[in-house]
């Protein structure tokens, strides 16, 4: 998930109605303007106003679809990198490399015994080992590898960052999909038209369906069902803002857990415990070192102590190590990575040749 931009930003204020649209938008993001305005009690034009300057002010970066690659047959790989000498123009040539690579949907730069996170999207082990053959012969110092497992949380605007309740209702059909993502999953096939439009709605997560439909060169009602099949196949999991935390002045830290003696009941009230915290933005119980990966969104390294300290306090008797790194710039993020979009259109090229 997206969680900081590259740069230094400015702080912005916003005011209650602004969070609101945030909370709506978080909630759903293809939540048509005339949904949001009926629960924030503002007009249409005025609620989509907001959302532009929102854009403008760099608060809100895009809008993105969570997209389940494991759905595809993919798996996703976290490495760990620490650079044997970090300069600025080492550094630099890293990024540019990784950024340009294919296969990556996700790199964070840390300030740590780490230097940086790559998260790797590939359909097999061997794939990962030829990557990993690359990575090494880069000027890498040590790195660590973890293959996560399941998604524990996934959050794009956390309870810390607003004091309000507001209760979702009568969403009716305003073109969001809202009603279809409460569904049970319902298996599908999928062909070239769904991955051409998973490789468009990844990045642009309030299309409407006039346009994605021209895009896809089908008919309105064929790129709703298509949408709609996907949700339903749990393969698009959510539509949801990029919030750029930073301009509220907040940091995101990388957590890793370590486990003994941890049963069925005690790991189930541990991610209660994640789901449930007000910080937390994303969390995953994967294989390594460590046996759960997190991000915590904290205001400053006070509030940061705090929800540290209460999770060893509250699970000392399961909690046999931990560490973490401070997130200092994010120079990808995206849900459907070229590398995948690119395998599946050679894969149904070389159908049709069949």
């Amino acid at each position: 998930m997206r969680v900081l931009v590259n740069e230094p930003h400015k702080l912005v204020k916003i005011d209650l109605v602004d969070r609101k649209i945030l909370f709506m938008l978080a909630q759903n993001a293809h939540f048509s303007y005339s949904t949001i305005s009926k629960h924030v009690k503002l007009s249409r034009e005025a609620v989509k106003q907001r959302v532009v300057r929102l854009q403008k002010q760099k608060v809100i970066l895009g809008f993105q679809a969570v997209i389940d690659v494991s759905q595809l047959d993919y798996s996703t790989y976290h490495i760990f990198a620490q650079l044997n000498n970090p300069t600025t123009i080492i550094e630099e040539n890293f990024v540019k490399e990784l950024t340009n690579d294919s296969s990556v949907n996700a790199l964070l730069k840390y300030t740590g015994v780490f230097d940086f996170e790559i998260s790797y999207m590939m359909k097999d082990i061997n794939t990962l080992n030829e990557k990993l053959k690359e990575l090494s012969s880069k000027d890498i110092k040590k790195y660590v590898v973890y293959t996560l497992l399941k998604t524990i949380v996934s959050k794009s605007y956390p309870k810390c960052m607003y004091d309000f309740s507001l209760e979702i209702k009568n969403v009716g059909s305003d073109g969001s999909f809202f009603s279809n993502f409460q569904k049970k999953k319902t298996p599908a096939k999928f062909d070239e038209i769904d991955y051409k439009l998973l490789t468009i709605i990844a990045d642009d997560a309030r299309i409407n369906m006039v346009e994605l439909a021209r895009k896809l060169d089908v008919s309105v009602d064929t790129a709703i069902y298509r949408v709609k099949k996907l949700i339903s196949a749990k393969v698009i999991m959510d539509f949801r803002p990029i919030i750029n935390y930073a301009a509220f002045g907040y940091s995101v830290y990388c957590l890793f857990f370590k486990f003994r003696n941890f049963t069925k009941e005690k790991e189930s009230a541990f991610n209660l415990y994640l789901k449930e915290n007000e910080n937390i933005l994303w969390s995953a119980n994967c294989l390594g070192d460590f046996n759960n990966i997190s991000y915590l969104l904290a205001k400053n390294t006070f509030q940061f102590h705090d929800v540290l300290h209460e999770i060893r306090g509250k699970f000392h008797d399961i909690l046999d190590s931990f560490d973490y790194l401070l997130s200092f710039a994010e120079y990808k993020y995206t849900y459907f990575p070229e590398g995948v979009r690119i395998n599946r259109a050679m894969k149904y090229k070389n159908y049709d040749k069949k």
